[in-house]
Formats: C-alpha cells, structure tokens, sequence
C-alpha cells in the first residue's frame, strides 16, 4: 500500500487535498439529495393529503345512492380510490413518523377524529422490497443505500377514511421512481471538481516547494564547494527562515575553513625557518652518523611541511570546474606514469564527458595510482559509468591493508610503514588529500582487500 503512495511533499499534499474535498464534496450532495428528496416527498405528500380530502368531503356530502358514481369517477390511473364497509389497512400500519405525519395533514384537512383515519406509507426499491418508513433512521439507511447502488424508490402510499354511515373509503396511489444519486450530472460534478482541485493544487504545490527543491540542490552543492552562491529567500516564511539559517551556516563554514587554511598555511611556512636553522646547525655535529639522521630528520620535515603548504594552497585557491573527457584524463595520467618505468595499465573506455576540477580531479588520481604502485608494486586501473554514478577502480597486487586500518589510512600524516623514511613512503598526505578532492566533488573513495590479493580503490564520483 506504501508504494501506491506518492513520496514527494507535493504529490501528498495533493493526494490529501483531493481525498479530502472529493469526500467532502460527496457528502455535501448526498446532503442535498436526500434534503431535496424529503422536500418533495413532502410536498408530494401535502398535495395527495389535499386531493384525498377534497374526494373524501364530496363522498362524504353525497347522498349514499350517488357514493359510488363519485367514487367510480374519482378513480383514475394514478389514485385507486374504493367504497368498503371496512378499512382494507391494518390499524397498525399507522405507527411510523412518515405515516404519523400524512394521517395529521389528513386529519386536519378533513376535520375528523384521528381514530377514523388509517395510513399506510411505504418506501420500496426493487433491490430490497421492505418499508423503509418506521424511522428516521431507517428512512435515511434506504437513501444511503440507493445512493450507494443507484436503485431506484417507489413510494406507495395507502389511506383509509371513515365516513359518517360506517363506511370506509380506501385510497391506493402510487409515487414515481426517485432518481439515481449518481446521475450524469453528479458524476460530471465530481469530475469537473477533481480535475480543477487537481490542476489548482498543483499549481500551488509547485508554487510552494520550489524554494524547497532549490533548498535541496543548494545543499547537495554545498557538499562539493563551501564557497557557491547562497540561496535566494523566496517562499512562505517557515521555508525563508530555513533557508536564511542555511545561508548563515554555509557562511560560517566558509570563514571555518578559510581561517584553518590560513592558520595552516602560516604554521607551515614559519615552520620552515626553524628547519633551516637546524640544518645549519646540523653541519658542525661532528659524529658523520648521528650528523646525516639529523639532515634526514629535517629532510622529512620539511618535505612534510611542503605537502601541507601544497594542500593549504590548492585548498584555498580552487579551480572553476569545467566539462572535461574523463577517460582521457585518467588514460594520460596512465602514460605518463607508464613511460616512467612504472607498471600502470589501463582499460581503455569510451568517452565520458564530465563536469570537475580538472587539476584536482588529476591529482587525486595521481596519488591513489602511485600510491598502488607504490606499496602495490603495479596498478590496474578501469572506469565504469551509470545512471547515478561513475567508478574509476585501481586495483594493485599488494599485500593489502589491514581491515581494521582501511579507514585510518585516509587520516593526514598517517602512514603504514612507520619508519618515516622517505624511500619507503611519502609525508602521508596523498590518500588524505584524494578523498578531500573527491569529498569536494560529492564523492567519496572506498578502500577494500580483493579476495585474490591485494587492495582495490574505488573512486566514486556523482553524475
């Protein structure tokens, strides 16, 4: 049942809107039906009382040789009227509201005593022939269920008047059939209601959650670049004060990360006098062993202080993104490392056009393929493309890593070989500033060991 029903904000409220005023509109015409059906029956009723009495009054001032030609010239196709020593109803048949109040219209009109009046009203469909008439209630349960069904009603009315001498004369009519609820004016109604509350809904809706869906797509972008324009206030208030509260915090992120650049800039780059000061320092040791561990000490210092100086600057200084062929990019980033001596394969694909920071895009994919080749010993490297997603995957014959280190790895400064040599490994900023550059895109890199051996990278970037 969930699945029938619309997930989006407007397809719901639109749902609500519709269920809601179709019922109510439903409910207002069985409403008006059943008044309207009453209000004639009513009448139909006041004016069979009037026809009755006035037949009854003739028949009663008669002579009794010349009753029977007034009532054999009273009686017509749509009022059986007859002349019997006794009432041909049950005394009983009186007891319902509907007969109740046709016996008092009788009973005032022709000014007799109410025990001389006997009335009989029935209700009948030709679905369910039983009275409908001992109730309100049940006078309303057979409009409901002829509306529900589109059974028609007869209404069959029987009356018995005692006259002066004892006699009865007896009344037999019948009502035409009522007309079906769901009549092509009700079901043209309803379906011009629906489709105008349809079409102005969702005009409204629309209307209403523009601010949002631009809410959402401001949101997906502040996840690839900190420094895109706000978004604009527009809408009712409770969406302008989320987004100008959206605004205010993707401000502050933009001062956050500004200022932790510049801090780690400037700590880096007066970290460098330091550096050198000690190297000179480091020329009067006299011990030629202790000397050039120190030199070496320093060496990875400051080749640790120029990554951090290199990431703080592409962190602050991006680039505009622009459409780019991604498979030429990763396939030239290949060679090149190929003509190198180092084994790099690629599998060529078919072109991909994509939207990136081409030097950044380039530069993480740089550091995860040395970083395979590296550690590795070769990396292997293929592109796929979906709907949703596209994958570059480099895979290495290595050792792996531990499964408890995959997400560590990415951490700045860390590095699996803890000698610090700098034969042996880098400052350990490469991974860290891969996944910070496929952060920046909306994307992420997962780090897996292969069941065959070695370390699988997946770099996962949103189309």
């Amino acid at each position: 049942m969930r699945r029938l029903l619309p997930r989006s904000l407007a397809g719901q409220t639109i749902l609500v809107l519709l269920v809601g005023l179709s019922v109510s509109h439903v409910l207002s015409m069985a409403i008006y039906f059943s008044d309207r059906a009453e209000m004639l029956m009513l009448s139909g009723d006041q004016q069979m009382a009037h026809r009755i009495a006035e037949i009854t009054r003739l028949v009663k001032e008669a002579p009794p040789d010349l009753r029977g030609r007034f009532v054999r010239a009273a009686n017509s196709p749509s009022l059986e009227v007859t002349l019997a020593p006794e009432s041909l109803l049950a005394r009983s048949a009186d007891e319902d509201w509907r007969s109740a109040l046709l016996k008092r219209f009788l009973v005032r009109l022709i000014q007799s005593d109410s025990s001389h009046v006997v009335v009989q009203w029935l209700e009948v469909s030709d679905a369910d022939q039983h009275s409908a008439a001992s109730s309100p209630v049940a006078w309303m349960r057979a409009h409901l269920l002829q509306m529900m069904t589109g059974d028609p009603l007869e209404h069959v009315v029987r009356a018995s008047v005692r006259l002066n001498d004892g006699q009865w004369i007896n009344f037999a009519t019948t009502f035409p059939k009522s007309e079906h609820f769901w009549s092509s004016q009700a079901v043209l109604s309803t379906a011009l209601m629906t489709i105008a509350i349809a079409l102005f809904s969702l005009w409204v809706v629309r209307r209403m959650t523009r601010p949002l869906r631009a809410f959402a797509r401001a949101s997906e972008r502040l996840g690839r670049d900190v420094n895109v324009s706000p978004v604009e206030e527009a809408g009712p208030s409770e969406v302008r004060q989320a987004i100008h509260a959206f605004n205010e915090m993707q401000e502050r992120l933009r001062r956050l990360i500004e200022n932790r650049t510049q801090m780690l800039a400037a700590i880096s780059h007066d970290l460098r006098t330091p550096i050198t000061l000690l190297r000179l320092r480091a020329e009067y040791i006299k011990d030629e062993e202790e000397k050039q561990k120190t030199l070496a000490t320093l060496a990875e210092m400051e080749s640790m202080i120029a990554s951090t100086l290199a990431f703080a600057k592409d962190d602050a200084e991006q680039e505009e993104p622009r459409i780019v062929d991604l498979g030429s990019l990763v396939a030239s980033i290949c060679d090149n490392m190929s003509d190198a001596g180092q084994r790099v394969e690629f599998d060529e694909t078919k072109t991909l056009k994509y939207s990136c920071r081409p030097f950044a895009i380039k530069r993480a994919l740089t550091n995860v393929i040395d970083n395979a080749v590296k550690y590795g010993g070769s990396a292997k490297v293929k592109m796929s493309s979906n709907q949703d997603v596209l994958q570059i995957v480099v895979d290495d014959d290595g050792p792996g890593i531990p499964d408890t280190e995959l997400d560590e790895v990415f951490a700045p400064f860390f590095r699996l070989e803890r000698s610090r040599s700098r034969e042996t490994g880098g400052a350990g900023l490469g991974l860290s500033i891969a996944r910070t550059i496929a952060h920046a895109h909306g994307g992420e890199i997962i780090l897996s060991n292969r069941t065959e051996g070695g370390l699988r990278a997946v770099i996962q970037l949103p189309h």
